[in-house]
């Protein structure tokens, strides 16, 4: 009966997306290479200066950055821990099995090329489990990234895939491999194929997406989102810690929240957030309402079902300073950091990105003695996509020229694709990209006003 109902699960979230289509956000990366994303601290009441802390504000960019990572597994790992300045993070706490317990945080830095665990690029099928003795590699002119299909119109938002690479300073007694991971969405199987994970209740992949004008009334493009129910797989590339012949060694779960904005299709460019009301990041919370759920283990690893407790034995992960430090550069504002952080990053043809983030539980599958299956297990996903890439709102003939000359076509448009694919607009030009001028994924009568002012923006 359970697997009737996931099927179920998936089968109406691919109805109610039906007019969304999926598109691949890949996580930026480009700032404080090689650096902790937070300075050294310790969690109040716990052992000093034995093992810090160094999440930080949890996010990259910030003034509020630690020292240089240092792996200290033994050999050498296929990448230094954090070597592209990720701006995408996994965190989990845990706590080193010595001196009754020592707090630690587990910080997978997210981003990069997609890998071939098997070796073999010539073989026609990818491989997500590890191959003893043999080494993975990337695949050329891949990337990290996070599929979702946002229906603006529907005020909807899926979660549809997730395939993302990362890296983390290892840990003391184990090799290299420890040290570069997989993330995958739940049911992801070791070929890549998809099957509905476990926990159908908590992996909705269905958030909310409300238009947000700001505190100036007049935003354009920015939508928040919430509620975005997932559980995604970490595995690393050692057969000796992961589990190796399934995937899902580590259990993710969580509610993104966040913020998807687009480029303005008015001025063809991404609106300043500083000060419009975007609020602080939700750091420090912590998820204690999940504090003794029952969920099911990937592929029914280590006994089936896992209950997720507070944390390690003697130990409170809901005590202050486990889930981060609030942002306080910029005047605690994520507008402002979003501008001056990671808009810089955007190459010209991406026109939207999404800063997402969860404070969540997860479960330990492996033979990690580290973490257990507790709360503390969090996420920050900041990526962008290239949808309609360069091409301008409004340019309606699509002559790479907003002016005039965009009138008829524009009215054409204002009565179906097909009356509009009648004035034989220029190639590679999208009906939505250029004549959807409000963003609200339909070509109506409510795009005239819009279309006017970008004839008259500068």
């Amino acid at each position: 009966m359970r697997c009737l109902t996931r099927y179920a699960i998936v089968a109406v979230t691919l109805l109610v997306v039906a007019s969304a289509a999926a598109e691949n956000y890949h996580l930026l990366t480009g700032v404080d290479a090689l650096r902790y994303p937070g300075a050294t601290r310790y969690i109040p009441g716990q052992p000093q200066g034995i093992q810090p802390i160094n999440d930080g504000d949890r996010l990259a960019g910030t003034t509020n950055i630690g020292p240089v990572v240092s792996y200290v597994g033994f050999g050498v790992p296929m990448y230094q821990p954090n070597r592209l300045g990720s701006l995408s993070f996994l965190w989990r706490r845990g706590n080193l099995p010595f001196a009754g317990g020592v707090p630690f945080m587990g910080i997978e830095f997210l981003g990069g090329p997609l890998l071939d665990l098997d070796g073999d690029l010539n073989n026609g099928q990818r491989s997500l489990i590890p191959v003893v003795d043999v080494n993975a590699v990337e695949i050329p002119g891949s990337d990290s990234y996070i599929r979702l299909m946002p229906d603006l119109a529907a005020g909807q938002i899926v979660l549809a895939d997730l395939d993302i690479t990362g890296c983390n300073e290892g840990a003391p007694g184990f090799g290299p491999k420890i040290a570069t991971i997989i993330a995958t969405i739940a049911g992801t199987q070791p070929d890549g194929s998809k099957l509905p994970g476990p926990n159908p209740t908590i992996d909705t992949r269905v958030g909310t997406l409300t238009r947000f004008a700001g505190s100036s009334g007049a935003l354009r493009g920015v939508f928040r989102i919430e509620d975005l129910g997932f559980e995604l797989w970490e595995d690393s590339l050692d057969p000796d810690v992961s589990s190796p012949e399934v995937l899902g060694s580590m259990q993710f779960f969580g509610r993104l929240r966040g913020w998807l904005v687009l480029r303005d299709r008015i001025t063809n460019t991404f609106q300043p957030l500083a000060g419009e009301g975007l609020g602080p990041t939700g750091w420090p919370s912590v998820a204690i309402g999940d504090v003794g759920r029952v969920v099911n283990t990937a592929n029914g690893l280590a006994g089936g079902t896992a209950t997720i407790l507070i944390g390690f034995p003697g130990e409170n992960y809901a005590d202050p300073g486990n889930g981060g430090l609030p942002l306080a550069d910029f005047g605690g504002d994520l507008g402002a950091y979003l501008d001056a952080v990671v808009l810089p990053r955007l190459t010209a043809g991406q026109d939207r990105f999404v800063y997402l983030e969860s404070t969540g539980f997860g479960v330990n599958n492996s033979n990690d003695p580290i973490f257990t299956d507790t709360i503390g297990y969090d996420a920050t996903i900041i990526a962008a996509a290239s949808v309609c890439g360069v091409q301008r709102g409004g340019d309606a003939n699509c002559d790479g020229v907003l002016n005039f000359d965009d009138i008829d076509a524009f009215v054409a448009a204002l009565s179906g694709e097909a009356s509009w694919q009648a004035t034989n607009p220029g190639p590679g030009c999208s009906y939505k990209c250029v004549n959807d001028l409000n963003l609200d994924d339909v070509v109506s009568f409510d795009d005239i006003d819009p279309f006017v002012a970008a004839l008259s923006a500068p």
